[in-house]
């Protein structure tokens, strides 16, 4: 029986308009009269080519797979409300979202920028993630089976229902029926379908999104094309920031890609312009900085001076200085002491000299006159004297036969002067506390999106150049953010803080990060010197 406009489903879903048709059957805009809205009918193909039997036990497994799929309930996903049965056909309803295929897309635009790419599959991804962590495998991502919106939010549709009844996969007469250009080599193969294997068919899809077309191309002979996804040799893609993620997703070896949830934490960090990085050996992916990951505490020459005395440095252009600074310290230590028994030594060597003059001078005439061969003034000498004790220890002793033969000088290694001034100069700050490392977090967030030009501030240099890349990067992900919040906020002596961040979108997106940050001092501030994003879901 051909559908047609007011005709009446299961009498309850009402045709109102075709709205779509594919390989496996037609999709209706349709009321449902039961509870007065709009949904939308997809009336599924007979199986063709298969005996009764098989047919009907493929319409059976259509059925069950629906039913499995209802259970789903994710924003990125399309829901099923109602799976019925019509002339033996069986029809799926489900919300009604005014949208057009990824295929139909890509068939007008060609290929879509990067970033794009990588929202859209990151939505997409999220949304498989959510299916496999209930047991559920889409066994048919591809761009006709995603669904992408008027407000831009992809989802994903058609859960296992094309596996169902027969498309794209061999069935048991030996011919294949619909596309293998994004199944996964191994299910061409004749393997079961698993969750690694919807990875390699979104990575196919996101592959044909950037590139065109799928890494094993298209061809009108489904065979010969099926023979090719089976050897598992795609294209490689062109270079991009999502190119290396996108080699890991289509790996030949299904135990070396990585989970659906590694895909959508990834492609979310991408979207958002932030940098993955891939651990070969295990075939994960992990998000991090831009540049390549910092040790625990930064290179002393990027971002802390040395811990001891270093030399006064000028102010940068811009005013600012280009570290943390300290006072130049009074000499201290060996070098300093060094100069100062240097000179008080020459300085007592000097005054045994003129003793000794005197001394022989009062032997020649036999005694002193009183008032007239008086010492000479201790201001001849003192003048260049450097402390008070290097006065008394110049001044003769008042007993002219006592002066020329039992000196007191000072002893000649005088002890260290006093170091006080000196230390206090060169004194480390207080330690970092865990709460001012949360605090300087706190405050970096409550700063933004509005002032933007705070938040810079509270950035290292090292990070404005890696990880935020520069300021235009900067400004453009904030302004795209209409509020951002803050939670558990856990900090660690002596650099680092580990953060819940929630990001509201001006799109409608609500993201939740947890994120790990290592701070440096610079002056009297704290300042975000490295961050890694250690997951992150839709909110």
């Amino acid at each position: 029986m051909t559908e047609q406009p007011d005709l009446v489903i299961a009498g309850r879903y009402r045709l109102l308009e075709r709205i779509g048709a594919g390989g496996m059957g037609h999709v209706w805009r349709a009321r449902d009269e039961r509870l007065g809205r709009t949904v939308a009918v997809k009336l599924l193909h007979s199986p063709v080519g298969l005996p009764d039997a098989e047919a009907d036990m493929a319409r059976q497994r259509a059925m069950r797979e629906a039913r499995i799929t209802a259970r789903l309930q994710h924003p990125n996903a399309v829901p099923v409300f109602d799976v019925v049965d019509h002339d033996g056909r069986p029809c799926l309803v489900m919300q009604y979202l005014p949208s057009r295929s990824l295929q139909d897309v890509l068939a007008e635009a060609g290929t879509l920028p990067v970033d794009e790419v990588a929202r859209l599959g990151s939505e997409v991804a999220a949304g498989l993630a959510a299916a496999h962590d209930a047991g559920i495998v889409h066994r048919d991502v591809k761009p006709g089976n995603i669904l992408v919106g008027d407000d831009g939010t992809a989802r994903i549709t058609d859960f296992g229902i094309s596996h169902a009844l027969g498309d794209a996969s061999l069935t048991s007469t030996g011919l294949v029926t619909g596309t293998p250009a994004y199944l996964a080599p191994e299910v061409a193969r004749g393997a079961a379908s698993t969750s690694a294997s919807d990875v390699f068919s979104l990575g196919s899809t996101l592959f044909a999104a950037l590139e065109g077309a799928p890494p094993f191309g298209q061809a009108d002979n489904a065979m010969a094309l099926l023979h090719r996804v089976a050897t598992g040799n795609v294209t490689e893609p062109r270079a991009s920031a999502v190119s290396p993620l996108l080699v890991r997703m289509l790996d030949p070896d299904p135990s070396r890609r990585p989970s659906m949830d590694e895909v959508a934490r990834s492609l979310t960090a991408l979207a958002a312009g932030r940098t993955v990085a891939f651990e070969a050996a295990s075939g994960h992916t992990k998000v991090l900085p831009a540049a390549p990951p910092a040790p625990s505490r930064p290179p002393a020459a990027a971002t802390r001076p040395e811990p001891v005395a270093a030399p006064r440095v000028a102010a940068s252009p811009s005013g600012q200085p280009p570290g943390r600074q300290r006072p130049e310290p009074a000499p201290a230590g060996p070098s300093g002491e060094s100069h100062s028994r240097t000179w008080l030594l020459t300085a007592l060597i000097a005054l045994l000299l003129v003793a000794g003059g005197i001394a022989f001078v009062l032997s020649r005439n036999g005694s002193t006159p009183s008032g007239t061969a008086a010492p000479p003034s201790s201001s001849s000498v003192a003048s260049s004297k450097p402390s008070p004790s290097t006065s008394r220890a110049s001044s003769p002793p008042t007993s002219s036969a006592a002066a020329p033969t039992t000196p007191a000088p000072r002893p000649t290694t005088p002890a260290p002067r006093p170091t006080t001034t000196s230390t206090s100069t060169t004194q480390a700050p207080p330690p970092v506390t865990a709460q001012d490392l949360e605090r300087a977090v706190r405050d970096y967030y409550a700063l933004l999106p509005g002032d933007r030009d705070a938040g810079w501030a509270r950035l290292s240099a090292r990070y404005q150049q890696t990880t935020a890349k520069n300021r235009e990067t900067y400004e453009a992900f904030w302004t795209s953010v209409d509020k951002v919040s803050t939670h558990q906020v856990r900090g660690s002596s002596p650099d680092s803080v580990t953060a819940t961040v929630r990001y509201d979108f001006g799109d409608g997106r609500r993201v939740e990060e947890v994120t790990s940050y290592t701070l440096v001092r610079q002056g009297d501030a704290l300042l975000i010197d490295s961050s890694t994003v250690r997951s992150s879901r839709p909110a």
